[in-house]
């Protein structure tokens, strides 16, 4: 598409909260008191054992980073070989006892790719002498390198359910504070990784998620159509009743992550009519407003609005498969975006309860107006 926003042009209006990490909790206890984290020591053999049994989850791409360069990977080898102490990696244990990497997935990777005879060792300045070698090549007289391999000791630290999403959320900010600063989005992929955020990742690779948006999933490598297409699901969910007695309190972070819970645990039936949906309602978005959708003052050079997205998509959702006339819809769906009292809710404290309460209520009576008996 000849007008696509370039990689560093994908911007959302007021995106600075993805970078914000504010949680409500339970004030009544210590937070500490429910943090549970301990040391654990694993051989490498140990943890491919589990990854090629799927206990151990290690491609959570939370930031869809470049993998390692080749030099990289064989340094690490030789690392190892040589006896040299890694960094302490990082776990996340689940409540079905598998583990979710935290911090090492590059590492791990290395390692099980080298098992796998993936690649082999170059440019080797203190072990040259297994430079070209892979992990089966290490016979006979190089034998004893293959059991060091598989025997090395991985130091973590294990971080055990119930510890509370604050800790989550703080320990991944803290360990990858190495490289670009992780938002919210980024570090729920990893968090909740699971069947509700492999469902936001296929509807965000969608056509009709890149028409209306103008945001190629290659190109968003930051998260932010997987943070918009969260938001509306998740309060898609809660206006339709499907979070149970849940009652939204003005914490979106809390709100979202109840709604990837609640999705991990859903049904195939279920997610396929939710991505059924979700698509339906891009490509009425689009049928109305064409690439000016989700804009503040519906002009496609301003970026998207979240609040302005999540209210259009909720609403599509409500005229979907209804007799409707599409000019009138346009034309008071423009008119209640534009007016004050609309705008007045997607301001300051734009996702307290109160604001969103009164923005969706104002969607949901349009949607009746329009529809035709």
């Amino acid at each position: 598409m000849s007008d696509m926003i370039k990689d560093n042009e994908i911007q959302l209006e007021n995106e600075e909260e993805l970078d914000t990490l504010v949680f409500s909790g339970n004030n009544d206890l210590p937070i500490f008191e429910s943090v549970r984290v301990t040391k654990k020591d694993f051989s490498v053999y140990e943890l491919y054992r589990k990854y090629k049994k799927g206990q151990l989850i290690l491609d959570v791409d939370f930031q869809r980073r470049k993998v390692w360069e080749p030099k990289q990977k064989s340094e690490l080898i030789e690392s190892i070989l040589m006896g040299l102490p890694l960094p302490i990696f990082y776990f996340k244990q689940q409540t079905n006892s598998d583990y979710v990497v935290v911090d090492g997935k590059q590492r791990l990777s290395t390692l099980f790719d080298y098992l796998n005879n993936e690649f082999a060792l170059k440019n080797l300045n203190i072990l040259p002498f297994l430079n070209g070698m892979k992990f089966k090549n290490l016979e006979d007289e190089y034998g004893i390198y293959q059991s060091q391999l598989e025997d090395y000791q991985v130091y973590s630290h294990v971080i055990l359910p119930p510890t509370p999403d604050v800790i989550l959320f703080d320990i991944f900010d803290r360990v990858n504070r190495g490289g670009t600063k992780l938002n919210k989005q980024e570090i729920r992929n990893a968090l909740y990784h699971g069947r509700g955020l492999e469902l936001i990742d296929d509807i965000t690779r969608t056509d009709e998620f890149e028409m209306v948006t103008r945001i190629q999933y290659r190109k968003d490598t930051r998260m932010k159509g997987s943070y918009l297409m969260s938001r509306f699901i998740s309060f898609y969910m809660f206006f339709n009743r499907l979070l149970g007695d849940y009652e939204y309190s003005g914490d979106l972070d809390q709100l979202i992550e109840i709604t990837l819970r609640n999705l991990n645990n859903s049904s195939d039936e279920f997610l396929n009519d939710l991505k059924r949906i979700s698509i339906d309602c891009l490509h009425i978005s689009y049928v109305i407003y064409g690439s000016n959708a989700f804009r503040r003052g519906l002009e496609s050079s301003h970026p998207i609005n979240m609040n302005i997205f999540e209210t259009t998509m909720y609403f599509t959702s409500l005229i979907r498969g209804k007799k409707v006339n599409f000019s009138k819809v346009k034309q008071l769906l423009t008119k209640l975006i534009k007016s004050d009292k609309f705008l007045g809710t997607i301001g300051n404290g734009r996702d307290n309860a109160i604001n969103v309460k009164s923005r969706f209520e104002m969607i949901d009576l349009l949607s009746r107006e329009v529809i035709d008996d």
